[in-house]
């Protein structure tokens, strides 16, 4: 018996923030996902783009969906020593969800140059791409990208829960202007971060002293 799908979406979240919540939120509700998995990345130590540790950033992502139950954390890329390829990381999840629908989501900036991932190809293989659009969103696509959208697009939602993988849909949402460098920068410069971030976010960011 197939499951309700879930799905996945990946990010630095550093921190996370209303900008990835609010259409999260939108996304499962629309999808009618069984769950939707937030999926802090990895990012070196040594890197200058690590602000804050990994336990920190899923702390914070942990407390930013303590009160909706269909968001849940998953912190696979954070236990590896190193930056993981989507494909590796879709290949484990479908080894632990054999029976389930799985949606990727990602941007439409993620998708204008998904042909130069690490095996972009065979991805498909292991879920549906479900790309984040702005309402009314109208631009043009590289020829591997729209032989990839005439191949696998579909305007069905149910076609999600229908087959295990392979579809390309696209989810208008709400697109907030907000960003992680923003929020990094009001704090440094003590500017309030009140309606970027939930409340227990910035309880903690500002207990721990983070980003100063």
């Amino acid at each position: 018996m197939q499951s309700p799908a879930i799905g996945f979406l990946g990010g630095s979240f550093d921190p996370i923030h209303n900008g990835h919540l609010l259409p999260a939120i939108e996304v499962a509700q629309q999808l009618q996902l069984q769950t939707l998995f937030l999926m802090p990345n990895h990012i070196a130590p040594h890197k200058a783009t690590s602000h804050c540790s990994a336990t920190q950033r899923a702390t914070m992502v942990s407390l930013a969906i303590k009160t909706t139950p269909t968001l849940h954390i998953d912190t696979r890329e954070l236990k590896r020593d190193s930056a993981s390829y989507t494909f590796e990381t879709l290949k484990e999840i479908r080894t632990d969800y054999p029976d389930s629908p799985i949606c990727f989501i990602m941007g439409m900036d993620s998708l204008l140059s998904f042909d130069s991932w690490y095996q972009w190809q065979v991805i498909l293989d292991y879920c549906h791409l479900v790309v984040c659009a702005r309402p009314g969103w109208k631009g043009e696509f590289n020829s591997n990208i729209q032989a990839l959208l005439n191949a696998h697009q579909t305007v069905e939602v149910a076609d999600l829960h229908l087959f295990k993988s392979g579809k390309i849909y696209f989810q208008q949402t709400v697109q907030f202007d907000i960003s992680s460098t923003q929020i990094r920068h009001n704090i440094k410069h003590d500017i309030s971060i009140k309606e970027l971030v939930p409340k227990q976010v910035a309880d903690y960011i500002y207990q721990h002293q983070l980003y100063r």
